[in-house]
């Protein structure tokens, strides 16, 4: 299916009251624990008056996202939408999702309703025997690299309304408030956004269809992606294809995460490690990145309680929906590497006291 999705009626659809109640909902749940002085509890204590007021906003294209707020966190970078601009997102998300999901690979294993990492993890693992030969690779700064035009271009040959356009348009093209400073971004779409995921999945449906026309398995999930040969010329074929399609969009392969080589080799692919055997264990990567999680909760003075469930829930993520995935030996390690690291930050604790 390539026909259009968005007529002159998309805009009452996002503004219905079913939708909005069900964006609601989702804001409601992602920002529970929010502070007292949050801006999710005034549009909690007024949304009944708010309500019919954004109807009106977004059936007359008059509503404006407010600047980005953008917060650096140890280790990461993070941009936080206002709670009725998330809101608002969300429900572009919910129709945008309805009218293009039927548009989208089936092998793009984010989008709600294929499955999640574990499936393309599994479906990987079973196609491994009947090949010999593995491209996996992901796009360096993926969301960051988003060209707009090129995007807009993609939104225009789906969407036909044009106060959707206009507020896909005013996401892309957001204002950036940090620490005093504001910032117009012209390139890139938005971390921590309810509607990047369904964008991020389009940006690269001119790959999904090329790799589909070269007849090879191929599993992606956002901007990282697996294809697999039975023979070194038809990977080959895919490798030049995949590079012309990565040149039109403007983006980039990720040079440490690339590997192009014999399945016999090894590789890893969405924090597990594969070989011509097939699954093979957890990815150390996967390990290292688990263990700082918890040392930077204890930093942040978290009590054992609360690391403890965060390691309950992680053993839990790493086993579920794969079988009997032995990881034993790196559970262990991960384990021992975890606990000599708390004693040290202990023994540090007292001797600064």
């Amino acid at each position: 299916m390539t026909g259009r999705t968005g007529g002159a009626n998309m805009i009452e659809e996002i503004a219905s009251e079913e939708v909005l109640s069900l964006a609601y909902q989702w804001l409601c749940r992602q920002r529970a624990d929010r502070h007292p002085n949050h801006d999710v509890w005034d549009l909690r204590w007024r949304w009944s008056e708010t309500l019919p007021q954004l109807q009106r906003q977004l059936l007359a294209g008059t509503y404006r996202f407010e600047a980005v707020r953008r917060y650096h966190l140890p280790g990461e970078t993070v941009e936080v939408w206002s709670s009725l601009d998330a809101l608002v997102l969300k429900a572009v998300a919910i129709v945008l999702s309805r009218r293009l999901g039927p548009q989208l690979s089936d092998r793009c294993y984010h989008l709600a309703g294929h499955g999640g990492s574990k499936a393309a993890v599994r479906d990987v693992t079973e196609r491994l025997p009947a090949h010999r030969y593995v491209f996996r690779t992901d796009v360096k700064s993926y969301y960051a690299s988003i060209d707009h035009e090129i995007l807009f271009a993609q939104l225009q040959h789906y969407i036909t309304d044009s106060l959707v356009l206009a507020l896909l348009w005013n996401y892309l093209r957001r204002t950036i408030y940090d620490g005093g400073l504001y910032e117009d971004v012209t390139k890139g779409i938005s971390l921590g956004c309810p509607l990047s995921p369904l964008i991020g999945a389009l940006y690269l449906k001119p790959l999904d269809d090329a790799v589909a026309r070269c007849g090879l398995f191929y599993a992606r999930f956002m901007d990282d992606w697996v294809i697999l040969s039975a023979t070194r010329w038809k990977l080959r074929k895919a490798v030049r294809c995949v590079n012309g399609i990565l040149a039109e969009l403007k983006v980039r392969q990720h040079p440490d995460k690339t590997f192009i080589g014999r399945i016999s080799r090894g590789f890893d692919f969405l924090g597990y490690v594969f070989c011509s055997t097939g699954l093979q264990n957890i990815a150390r990567k996967t390990v290292d990145k688990f263990a700082e999680r918890v040392i930077r909760l204890y930093e942040q003075g978290a009590d054992e309680v609360r690391i403890g469930e965060y390691v309950r829930r992680w053993r839990q993520w790493a086993r579920s929906g794969l079988g009997r995935l032995d990881c034993r030996e790196i559970m262990a390690s991960a384990a021992d590497a975890i606990e000599k690291l708390l004693a040290l930050l202990l023994l540090r604790d007292r001797v600064l006291a």
